[in-house]
Order: structure tokens, then sequence, then C-alpha cells
């Protein structure tokens, strides 16, 4: 009996080939959700690109044991892979908001520990996109005070910037009621 991940695993395979990448990459979003499966295997295989597109995929198309595996790739050698799990994890805006992981924590200790300026600057963006919050904000002050990237200050200012903003209309909608 065939599987719908060895249905898909081909698809899968093709990732980790420049020749095929994009027409895989193109077919697996047109498979959709039922590709999921085959692309948390994906998260596991040798080939980095693999890796790195099959975390891509899962930012828009996801199940809960697809974002629990992907929280390993956050630690991964390739940064390119390290990225596109911080984005794929912590964007809520693809998810629509109901990503069952509490994933600040994870996406912090990106910001503190990841020695790639890129995975760093990718998880402070992620967070500044989010739908604010307490929590975030006071992730992105403290970026603000042990950063001095210019990126990365201007992405924590930018989310603070919607933080206010967030509050600030909340409060006007609250004084209306």
């Amino acid at each position: 009996m065939v599987t719908e991940i060895d249905a898909y695993r081909d698809v899968i395979e093709q990732l980790g080939d420049p020749a095929t990448r994009t027409a895989a990459y193109v077919e697996l979003h047109k498979i959709g959700q039922d590709a999921v499966g085959a692309a948390r295997e994906g998260l596991s295989h040798p080939n980095w690109r693999v890796r790195q597109f099959s975390a891509m995929f899962l930012d828009n198309y996801w199940d809960a044991a697809a974002l629990r595996r992907l929280i390993l790739n956050l630690h991964d050698p390739k940064l390119k892979v390290r990225k596109a799990a911080v984005h794929s994890l912590g964007c809520d805006r693809c998810k629509n908001g109901e990503n069952p992981i509490d994933v600040l924590p994870l996406i912090a200790e990106r910001i503190r520990e990841d020695k790639s300026i890129k995975v760093r600057r990718m998880a402070v963006l992620t967070l500044a996109i989010q739908t604010p919050s307490r929590r975030i904000a006071r992730v992105l002050r403290c970026v603000l005070r042990d950063e001095n990237d210019p990126k990365i200050r201007s992405y924590a200012n930018y989310g603070l910037k919607r933080y206010e903003e967030a509050m600030s209309a909340a409060a006007s909608q609250q004084a209306t009621s």
C-alpha cells in the first residue's frame, strides 16, 4: 500500500537538485496539505537544500507534528535551513494565528544564541511582523538593549511601533465603548 508520504517523496527529493528544485517546489504547493507528511520527512534529509525547502513549504502547509519537528531545524548546521525554520515556525500571518506551539521562547533563543547574523535578523523580523503582544514587545526591547546591528535594530523598532499602535487603537476602542 502506497502512503501519501511515499507518493510525494519523489517531489521532496527533487528539491535537492538545482535543475528540478523550482518545479518541485511549485508542485508541492499545488499538492498542498497532502504533502505535509513528506515535507516533514524532508526536514531530516541529508541534503540541506531539501531540508531548507521542506521548511519553507511548511510555512504555508503544516500540521502540529510538522511544526514540532521543525523545532529541531532551528539548530541545523546550515544557516539557510535555520533561517527557513525560524520564519516557518514564527510567522503567524501564514498560519492565521493558529500555531499550536508557543514559538516566542524558541525564536528569542535564536536571537540571543544563533551565530549567524542572518538567522538573528530573520528571528527579529519574524517577531516584528507577528500579531503584537506584550511578550513580543519585551523581547524586542531586549533586542534594542543588546544588539548593535542596524537592520536588527530597525526590525525591532518596527515591531515595537506596531505594538504601540495596537495598544493605542485598543485604548481608543475601549474609551469609545
